[in-house]
């Protein structure tokens, strides 16, 4: 992905009307755009536009990644000019990701990623049916300004039947057109504490471990420190009215998790919103959730969370639940009924069911299913995976298992080398 984007990086152009802004998700000057900086810059914009006009409207996607369409994609890049070998390799690489599944066949939580999701979305500012004055969007969040509110409401529908040609839909809960607006009330620029909050993300996220994002540069200031204060309650309390009011964008929700997992009481209760509002942020949940004090209160929202039937839940998802429970959810009282639920789980893939047998653990059913699938005669993940897991299995009984498996393929018996030599 990293290196299909950088070989087309010329196709990701921002936006050649200056009354459709595009933040973010581009690479200048060799390097891709900071994170932090155009999230810093989306806000400063909408909030400049909001002072600017009478009438604005905003909205996100649900779920945009889950239900953006294979060949769409391969339109999209064929329209943006790409060779014809870039084009038959994105198409195949978009069809063996998924496994020939026609939506969520593009991968979740990676620059390269969200730069082709936000290139795609590029119709929306092409589009010459559009009339309002100003648009402004980060990814799949957007903001449409213009004085005269039949305009903005007719444009609002519009964008609703553009994104509806493609299969993707507005979230209700986070879209609205909004008429007059208090311009005494509305700030120029970013508030001081979000600056400093989101200094003090910065600083969170350059010490946040191997699963932490990359470290963004962004700049506040010759003044800004190297080292910052921990929350002050004023700060806590804003951050946590952020989580309180009606609408409130991922990137806030993301400020949240991230800066206040010191503080993880006054946020807890917010769990099930954020599990099923923002499934893009299952990683930084769990980072947020390690520091809990109640864990049995997370085992209880993600079980709540994962046995509603009519939820789609991701692979990313999955995934990092599985790795909650792993790294610090085994002592607590349902995770057994956690990791079933999970791995029985009818959006369950082979990634997510072989983050749960590689966790050497022997309780909860995982010997029954690791020796399930190290007697298939199998060379897949689910495989390597359970002989991973057997590692924590008496030598005796895990080596006969494994002898077997070391038959099937070379890579099996690359892996049951491995197992059986080093542990």
């Amino acid at each position: 992905m990293y290196d299909f984007i950088y070989r087309n990086r010329s196709l990701f152009r921002k936006s050649p009307l200056p009354q459709r802004k595009i933040h973010g998700f581009r690479i200048v000057n060799g390097a891709p755009l900071s994170l932090l900086g155009s999230y810093a810059g989306f806000k400063k914009s909408v909030a400049k536009n909001r002072i600017s006009y009478k009438a604005f409207a905003y909205f996100d996607i649900a779920a945009f990644f889950n239900h953006i369409y294979q060949h769409d994609l391969v339109r999209w890049f064929e329209d943006a000019g790409g060779s014809p070998e870039e084009i038959v390799l994105f198409g195949q690489f978009l069809r063996e990701t998924a496994s020939g599944r026609s939506i969520d066949c593009l991968p979740q939580g990676l620059y390269p990623a969200k730069m082709i999701g936000s290139a795609f979305l590029g119709f929306l500012e092409n589009s010459t049916r559009l009339r309002v004055s100003t648009t402004v969007r980060l990814m799949d969040d957007m903001w449409l300004f213009d004085n005269d509110q039949k305009t903005l409401i007719s444009d609002f529908l519009i964008v609703q039947a553009l994104l509806s040609e493609r299969g993707l839909a507005m979230n209700d809960s986070k879209s609205a057109v909004l008429g007059e607006v208090d311009l005494v009330a509305l700030p120029t620029n970013l508030d001081q504490m979000k600056i400093q909050l989101l200094r003090k993300r910065r600083e969170e996220l350059g010490h946040g471990g191997m699963y932490a994002d990359e470290s963004e540069e962004y700049q506040f200031g010759e003044d800004d420190p190297s080292l910052l204060d921990e929350l002050t309650e004023e700060e806590q309390e804003y951050l946590i009215s952020l989580l309180e009011g009606d609408t409130i964008q991922e990137e806030d929700a993301e400020l949240v998790l991230t800066l206040m997992r010191d503080h993880s009481a006054g946020v807890i209760e917010f769990l099930p919103t954020l599990l099923s509002d923002f499934p893009n942020l299952a990683k930084r949940l769990y980072y947020f959730c390690k520091e809990s004090e109640d864990k049995s209160e997370i085992v209880s929202a993600l079980l709540e969370y994962i046995k509603d039937g009519d939820r789609q839940i991701t692979e990313y998802q999955l995934f990092w639940f599985a790795k909650m429970a792993e790294d610090y959810l085994l002592d607590t009282a349902k995770v057994g009924d956690l990791l079933v639920s999970l791995h029985e789980h009818n959006d369950a893939t082979d990634i997510s069911k072989a983050k749960i047998l590689e966790i050497p653990e022997k309780r909860f059913g995982l010997t029954d299913l690791r020796e399930e699938r190290l007697r298939t005669g199998h060379s897949d993940w689910l495989v390597w995976s359970a002989a991973v897991g057997s590692r924590v299995h008496p030598k005796g009984q895990r080596n006969q298992l494994l002898k077997y498996v070391r038959k099937s393929s070379p890579m099996n018996r690359l892996i049951g080398d491995f197992v059986e030599k080093c542990f």
